[in-house]
């Protein structure tokens, strides 16, 4: 009989430390989510920025091309204009400046 109560108040002790564990785990992982929510609402969609960059400059990208190449179609105002560069030969600076030269600065 002694046995069996020793035994009884192992099981409950053990069952309180794993239930303890439990709530801290739950706790944890609830802090987590938050955390990676809140992470989430900072930044934008791959999808949302794609939009954005597209509706500013209006440029088509044409995606399937070799990775030197920069290539698409700028819709402006009154024409679209094919763009076809190769990025070995200009450099960041030039690229950057001729892609928002197309862009129309009147609002």
């Amino acid at each position: 009989m002694e046995r069996v109560r020793e035994a009884t108040e192992s099981l409950r002790a053990t069952n309180c430390a794993l239930r303890q564990e439990l709530e801290e785990l739950r706790e944890r992982s609830r802090r987590l989510q938050e955390d990676g929510e809140r992470e989430d609402d900072g930044v934008p969609s791959a999808a949302y920025v794609t939009q954005l960059y597209y509706k500013i400059s209006r440029i088509d990208w044409d995606y399937e091309v070799e990775p030197a190449r920069i290539k698409g179609i700028h819709y402006g105002p009154d024409i679209a204009q094919p763009i076809n560069m190769d990025s070995s030969h200009h450099s960041r600076c030039f690229i950057s400046d001729y892609l928002w030269s197309l862009v129309p600065t009147a609002w």
